[in-house]
C-alpha cells in the first residue's frame, strides 16, 4: 500500500518552548521609541480581559493587529506574542495546520481560556481573520480592514457605528516588544510571567488560564502528553480515554496517544476527532489513514478531498489522494493526484505510486520516467513496497518493470527478467527486458580491501595483538549495481574457522559502489590467521601475524590518550599502534611520574600510606621511583576502569589510583 503515514506525532517534552513569533520578528534592530498608545491597556479591567487579539501575520501584522485590540479593549498583542502556548504536541500549530487557520484559531482560544481569539493573516487580495467563539470559528477574507471591522460589529464584537482606530506606532518597536527587547513595565510582566515570578501587572488583564499555564497548572492535555513522555504507558492511555470526550485540544491529545501507542481504539478515534474538530486537517488526515489500515478506499478519498480543502498545498494529501484514488479504481484521478504531489514536493512515494498507475495503464515511457525518478530519490526503505504493489498486479508491465526494480535496488532480476520474456515474447518491452538480461549476465561483484583498524575510520593498525578486534574497511563495486547481500567476516587458524560476522547492508537504489566497514572479529591469541571477507560471489583473503597484546594499543582501542602535566599525549597514534608501543609508553609515564614528583608536597601526598600495598610509602615517594610493574598495574586498572583515566592527565590518574577512594 503506497502511502504516506503521519509524521511523528507527540513532542517529548511536556511544557512547550515558547518563541512561537520567532518568524515575525521584524527588522534585525528594532526602534527604541516608546509607544504611548500601550498605556491604556494597562487599565483594562476583568470583564474586558476575556477576549484577545494575537499578532496578526504580514509586514503590518502588529501595528494592524493592535488597532484591532484597541477597538476591542483586548490585551496588546504583543504581550500574546511572548505568552501564547504551543500545542503540547511536536509541531505544535504546524501539525494541525497552522495558527493562522481555523483549527489554529480555536486551539488558541481553548488553550488561553479567552472567550474569542482574533487572528488575522495579510494576503495579496486583503485581511483574512479568523474569529474563534463558543459557538465555532468564522472566517472571512476583507479587501480593506475597515471592512472587517465592520463585520466584527455584525458579530457583536466590535461596538456598533464605531470605526477601527488607525494603526499607531512603529512595527519594529512591537516585533521588537514581541521579543521581550526592552520592555515596559506591562512585558516585563509577561517575562516575569514565563520565568515563573508572578503575574504582576497581567492578573485581571489575561484570561486565568493562560496565567495558570505559565504558574505550572497546565490543561490536562499537556499533562498527558507528560506521561506518554515519560514511557508512563498505562496511565497515559487511562488519561487519553478520559480526554476522548473533551474539548479539540483533549481530543487531538488524547488520539495522538492512542495511535502512537498503537492501540486498537485510535481508528475510531480518528473518525471521532474529524466529527469534533472539523476544522482541522490532521483530524480528517487521521481518519484517511484508519480508512487506508481497512482497506477503505472510498472512505480515505473523502477525507483527504476534506483535508485538501483546509490544506490544498500539502504534497503528502495530494500523495495520499492519489492512492485512495487507485485503491475507487478511478485510474485518471489518481494519475492527476500523483502529478500534483510531485509538482508541490517530489517525492518516491508520490513517483513509484505513479509509475505504477502509468504501467496499469501501458504506458512504457511514461512509467519508466516516473519509477527512474523515484529511484533516484529513494533513500531506501520505498521500494519494497513498490515491489509488492507491483506484486499484486497482473498486467504485462507490472511484471516488466518488478525486473526493472529488482535490478536497480540489488535485488534477483533474472528470473523476472525471464518470466516476462516467457509470457509476452512480443511485448513493445521484450527488447528492453533482453538487453537488461544481457547486462545481467555480464555483471560482476568486486570487493576490495582498504585498511584493517582498531577503530572504524581509523589508521591501519597491522600487525595486531591478542584480543583485539580487526574491522575490515572495503571498498565495494557492482556492475551494473551492487548486489543485496551481507558483508561476511570470516577467521581461519590453520584451516579451521575460528570466527564469523555478518551484516546486512542497506544503501538506496542505483547504488554501484559503496565503502563499508565489515563486521569486526576478535583475535583471540597470538599465532598465525586467515582474515576473509565476503560479498555474494566476491571475497578478499589477508594473513594476519598476531603478537602478544599491547598496553598502548589496548588504550587506544578504548580512544583513551596517556598525557602528561600540560595535557601533551605521551604517545602519538602511530606510536602507539607502532611495535614500540608499549615500551615507549611505559617509558614515557615514569618521566612524567618523576618530573611530577618535586611538585607532590601537600600532606595528603607525603603522609605514609596507610593501607593497600604500598603501606608506608607516601605518594611523593613513589613518584619519584616509579616502577614499570607498578606503572604496568596502574594500565591494566585504568582498563578495567576506563573513568580512572578519562580526559585526566596520567599523573594525577595514577595519584588518585594510589590513594584509592
Amino acid at each position: 500500500m503506497r502511502w504516506l503515514s503521519a509524521r511523528t506525532l507527540v513532542s517529548q517534552h511536556g511544557v512547550p518552548k515558547s518563541g512561537l513569533w520567532k518568524g515575525f520578528s521584524g527588522a534585525p534592530t528594532a526602534a527604541k521609541a516608546a509607544v504611548g498608545c500601550l498605556a491604556p491597556f494597562l487599565f483594562l479591567g476583568l470583564a474586558l480581559a476575556q477576549g484577545l487579539v494575537l499578532p496578526f501575520e504580514g509586514p503590518r501584522g502588529y501595528t494592524l493587529a493592535q488597532a484591532f485590540a484597541e477597538g476591542l479593549k483586548a490585551p496588546p498583542p504583543t504581550l500574546l506574542a511572548l505568552l501564547l502556548p504551543e500545542p503540547p504536541w511536536r509541531d505544535g500549530y504546524e501539525l494541525t495546520g497552522g495558527l493562522y487557520s481555523r483549527a489554529g484559531a480555536r486551539l488558541a482560544r481553548e488553550i488561553t481560556g479567552a472567550d474569542w481569539v482574533l487572528l488575522g493573516r495579510e494576503e495579496e487580495r486583503g485581511l483574512r481573520l479568523f474569529l474563534a467563539g463558543k459557538e465555532g470559528v468564522k472566517e472571512g477574507l476583507f479587501a480593506h480592514p475597515a471592512v472587517a471591522w465592520l463585520w466584527l460589529q455584525k458579530e457583536g464584537l466590535a461596538p456598533r457605528f464605531s470605526a477601527l482606530p488607525a494603526p499607531k506606532g512603529d512595527e519594529a518597536r512591537l516585533r521588537a516588544l514581541a521579543r521581550g527587547e526592552d520592555p515596559d513595565p506591562l512585558h516585563q510582566s509577561a517575562l516575569d510571567l514565563r520565568e515563573g515570578r508572578g503575574a504582576g501587572l497581567l492578573l485581571g488583564l489575561l484570561p486565568e488560564r493562560l496565567l495558570l499555564f505559565w504558574q505550572g497548572r497546565l490543561p490536562r492535555a499537556y499533562g498527558l502528553l507528560r506521561l506518554f513522555a515519560e514511557g508512563k504507558r498505562e496511565e497515559a492511555l487511562k488519561e487519553a480515554e478520559a480526554l476522548l470526550f473533551g474539548d479539540a485540544l483533549e481530543r487531538t491529545a488524547a488520539h495522538l496517544v492512542l495511535r502512537a501507542l498503537e492501540d486498537p481504539r485510535w481508528p475510531a478515534s480518528a473518525r471521532a476527532l474529524k466529527e469534533a474538530f472539523p476544522e482541522s486537517p490532521l483530524a480528517w488526515e487521521e481518519a484517511s489513514f484508519a480508512a487506508f489500515r481497512e482497506g477503505k478506499g472510498e472512505e480515505a478519498k473523502e477525507a483527504l478531498l476534506q483535508a485538501l480543502r483546509l490544506r490544498p498545498d500539502s504534497w503528502l494529501y495530494w500523495t495520499n489522494l492519489g492512492w485512495a484514488l487507485y485503491l475507487t479504481g478511478d485510474l485518471p484521478r489518481a494519475i492527476r493526484a500523483s502529478e500534483r504531489a510531485v509538482a508541490l514536493n517530489p517525492n518516491a512515494t508520490a513517483y513509484y505510486n505513479l509509475g505504477l498507475f502509468r504501467a496499469i495503464y501501458g504506458d512504457y515511457l511514461g512509467a519508466k520516467a516516473a519509477y527512474d525518478r523515484a529511484l533516484r530519490l529513494d533513500e531506501g526503505e520505498d521500494f519494497q513496497e513498490a515491489l509488492k504493489d507491483l506484486e499484486a498486479r497482473g498486467e504485462p508491465l507490472a511484471l516488466f518493470f518488478r525486473a526493472y526494480l529488482a535490478e536497480r535496488t540489488g535485488l534477483e532480476a533474472k528470473a523476472l527478467y525471464r518470466a516476462f520474456l516467457e509470457a509476452h515474447p512480443r511485448h513493445p518491452a521484450a527488447l528492453a527486458a533482453r538487453r537488461a538480461l544481457a547486462r545481467l549476465e555480464g555483471g560482476e561483484l568486486r570487493l576490495f580491501l582498504e585498511k584493517l583498524t582498531l577503530i572504524p575510520g581509523d589508521l591501519e593498525a597491522r600487525p595486531f595483538r591478542a584480543g583485539e578486534a580487526v574491522f575490515p574497511e572495503v571498498r565495494l563495486e557492482g556492475r551494473p549495481y551492487l548486489l543485496r547481500a551481507p558483508l561476511e567476516s570470516r577467521l581461519f587458524r590453520e584451516g579451521k574457522e575460528v570466527g564469523r560476522a555478518e551484516k546486512p547492508l542497506g544503501f538506496p537504489p542505483l547504488t554501484a559502489g559503496l565503502k563499508e566497514v565489515a563486521p569486526a572479529l576478535t583475535l583471540p591469541e597470538p599465532g598465525r590467521y586467515t582474515l576473509e571477507v565476503r560479498y555474494g560471489e566476491a571475497r578478499a583473503l589477508v594473513p594476519l601475524e598476531v603478537g602478544p597484546p599491547s598496553l598502548a594499543r589496548r588504550l587506544y582501542a578504548l580512544g583513551l590518550t596517556p598525557k602528561d602535566l600540560s595535557g601533551t599525549p605521551l604517545l602519538t597514534p602511530k606510536e602507539a599502534l607502532g611495535p614500540e608501543g608499549e615500551r615507549l609508553l611505559l617509558e614515557r609515564t615514569l618521566e612524567a611520574l618523576k618530573e611530577a614528583a618535586p611538585l607532590a608536597t601537600s600532606p595528603s601526598l607525603t603522609a605514609p600510606l596507610p593501607k593497600g600495598p604500598y603501606q608506608g610509602k607516601s605518594v611523593q615517594e613513589i613518584l619519584k621511583n616509579p616502577s614499570p610493574d607498578l606503572v604496568r598495574a596502574f594500565y591494566e586498572h585504568v582498563l578495567e576502569n576506563p573513568e580512572a583515566l578519562g580526559e585526566n592527565d596520567v599523573v594525577n590518574a595514577f595519584v588518585e589510583w594510589l590513594l584509592g577512594p
